[in-house]
């Protein structure tokens, strides 16, 4: 038995020393693999630091993105950066001299770079055209030009959460990421992009496409300093805002705080970059109480087939009706808008839970994101009628400039209305007496809300704000929203006041907005798109050279014309050529105007219109007193 137990023991050693063994066996390949590829990678880099490769990718040809007015947001430039190979300068101290009256780099530094025991050294990874031609034309032994593609962005951080941003040939945000495939060369079939129309063609070009978006550059210059100043004054938060054209569902301009570069999109952090109007927020009580009216209107239509006064609507609704509403105003449905963040969408949403008493409004959300709101609002206040919001005009193909518009309806009618018109101008009565006034007669909804939010990443406590302007109340042309999210609960001296900070110097800036607005359907279809000037890519203030280069133009010299009894929008088309600062004082036409007629215009001459509504006859008033007593009667 001794005999047998030790064998058995024999054995068991044996298969210990083969399992260890093979352990180490195993260790030593894996660590042998690793250091090969950290190896093989060092080799790789070497390679492509020694030989830098010229990139021309597919993406030099990745179409250019305009304005409305056609001003480049988004082009494709290329970047030129320049090395040195110090094994092949034949004259060090002359050719650090040559390159420092260049490139304005000290003669000290250059040499040092050139002596270095290296294969390549890099001098300066950007330069501009005028240095590139310079170099070009010195042919120095042992300096060498780098060229590749690069994304560039010359209106920087204006419109920078709409527009979005792309790396290497890829949209990653915004419409760079939405329409990334009529940037690229790809060809697009119509069922694609059943959005916008090809006049019958199956498909897109392969020659490329350049996009005409609905923003306004001039209009979004003035609400990106607005936004500013609310988002310097709050602290730290966040801030949004959108333009909206309430018939068209175009989206004129949209601001957020606070901003990004996407010419260095890497350098913030991942929440700035996030669209704070796609992101779910707690709808304050004073606006889903004017949902809440617009659903009491609905029921009484749907029940007698007629509008009365609002006033006299009972305060009792179908459940099942205002949940039908809140579906066709999209309050509670998915929305997809081409200026999309291109994150995916949350598996799951923030919870969240009120702080205080809460207001029992039937089916009218209590947590939306400002996008819906905003929709929701406009399909209530323009007759009823269903948009989408979007921020594609056109596109152009570069072949032929054939034109292709977005028409997400295909110009029809029928079938589009969301909310009885009927109902939405008694809607418009309700407004009137319900929200704030303002400049231009317009009316803003306003409210904040404090509740604690519940995600994967745990518990907080924030507060929402939320204002949304109608421009103007009467017919509206267009809403402003703008929505704010900060953790800082700050305590105001009443909740009204909290709320309307967001509208703090609001009255100064709408004027000129809806000034451009007007004036832009008449100078739309003079505006053509006009060839860049050539030069590299450069992430420096192009937009401060611009305006400096702008001021060398000569100055415009007219005579004040009489513009009493004209229109604003006839008013500035004649001083459209003078290019005169213009401030608008009321609504309707003009009455009076500074400077008097005759005087001489120069370029930026402070020009102020003053603007009265006409009183409508008598007869049309007493055919208007009619109609609602005969109403009331039956």
């Amino acid at each position: 038995m001794a005999r047998r137990s030790r064998l058995k023991t024999g054995k068991s050693r044996k298969g210990q020393v083969w399992f260890v063994l093979i352990l180490i066996v195993f260790f030593a390949a894996t660590v042998s693999a690793v250091v090969y590829r950290q190896q093989l990678q060092n080799l790789l880099d070497i390679w492509h630091e020694t030989f830098p490769a010229e990139r021309t990718a597919a993406n030099s040809d990745r179409g250019t993105i305009y304005d409305r007015n056609l001003k480049e947001l988004a082009k494709t430039l290329d970047r030129v950066s320049l090395y040195v190979r110090p094994r092949e300068v034949k004259d060090i101290p002359e050719t650090a001299r040559l390159l420092s009256t260049i490139l304005a780099l000290p003669e000290s530094e250059l040499i040092v770079s050139m002596e270095r025991d290296s294969q390549l050294v890099w001098l300066r990874k950007e330069i501009d055209k005028e240095e590139e031609d310079d170099l070009t034309s010195l042919d120095l032994p042992g300096i060498y030009q780098h060229r590749e593609v690069a994304r560039n962005y010359p209106q920087q951080e204006y419109a920078s959460h709409l527009i979005g941003f792309s790396e290497n040939n890829l949209g990653l945000a915004g419409v760079e990421h939405y329409y990334n495939r009529l940037l690229n060369q790809d060809r697009v079939l119509q069922k694609d992009i059943p959005a916008i129309d090809l006049k019958g063609f199956d498909q897109t070009s392969t020659n490329g496409h350049d996009l005409v978006l609905t923003l306004d550059m001039k209009i979004q210059a003035i609400l990106e300093k607005y936004v500013k100043n609310l988002g310097d004054k709050m602290g730290n938060g966040r801030l949004t805002s959108l333009l909206l054209d309430i018939q068209t569902g175009k989206i004129i301009a949209g601001a957020s705080y606070p901003s990004f570069n996407p010419n260095s999109v890497w350098q913030n952090d991942r929440e700035i970059l996030e669209n704070l109007f796609l992101t779910p927020m707690v709808v304050p009580e004073e606006i889903r109480k004017f949902f809440q009216q617009a659903s009491l209107l609905q029921s009484g239509w749907e029940q007698s087939r007629q509008v009365y006064p609002w006033s006299l609507v009972a305060n009792t609704i179908d459940f099942s009706s205002q949940i039908r509403l809140m579906e066709r105003l999209q309050l509670t449905t998915d929305l997809h808008v081409d200026f999309s963040s291109g994150k995916k969408k949350q598996t799951t949403l923030p919870q969240f839970e009120d702080i205080g008493p809460v207001l029992y409004l039937g089916a009218v959300p209590k947590a939306a994101t400002p996008l819906k709101v905003l929709l929701g609002l406009s399909h209530l206040l323009n007759g009823g009628k269903k948009i989408q919001p979007h921020i594609l005009d056109r596109i152009i193909e570069r072949s032929d400039k054939r034109e292709y518009l977005y028409d997400i309806f295909h110009g029809e009618s029928v079938g589009r209305n969301v909310f009885p018109s009927l109902v939405s101008n008694e809607l418009g009565r309700v407004l009137a007496t319900y929200g704030e006034r303002g400049v231009l007669g317009t009316r803003t909804l306003s409210g904040e809300t404090v509740s604690l939010v519940r995600n994967d990443l745990g518990a907080r406590y924030v507060r929402d704000r939320m204002a949304l302007v109608v421009v103007p109340a009467e017919k509206p042309k267009m809403i402003l929203l703008l929505a704010a999210r900060d953790t800082e609960l700050k305590i105001a001296e009443n909740k009204d006041a909290a709320s309307r900070s967001l509208c703090d110097g609001l009255d100064r800036v709408l004027p000129s907005m809806f000034a451009l607005q007007q004036i832009h359907g008449n100078i739309a279809d003079l505006v053509e798109v006009t060839e860049g000037e050539e030069h590299n890519f450069k992430t420096g203030l192009e937009r401060k050279n611009t305006e400096q280069s702008s001021v060398m133009h000569k100055e415009v010299i007219q005579i004040m014309p009489d513009l009493t009894g004209l229109s604003l929008r006839k008013s500035l088309r004649l001083l459209h050529s003078a290019e005169v600062d213009v401030t608008v004082r009321g609504t309707g036409r003009i009455i009076s105007h500074s400077p008097k007629a005759g005087v001489k215009l120069e370029k930026g001459t402070p020009c102020v219109l003053t603007l009265k509504m006409d009183a409508p006859p008598k007869d049309v008033m007493q055919i208007q007193t009619l109609q609602v007593k005969e109403s009331l009667s039956n």
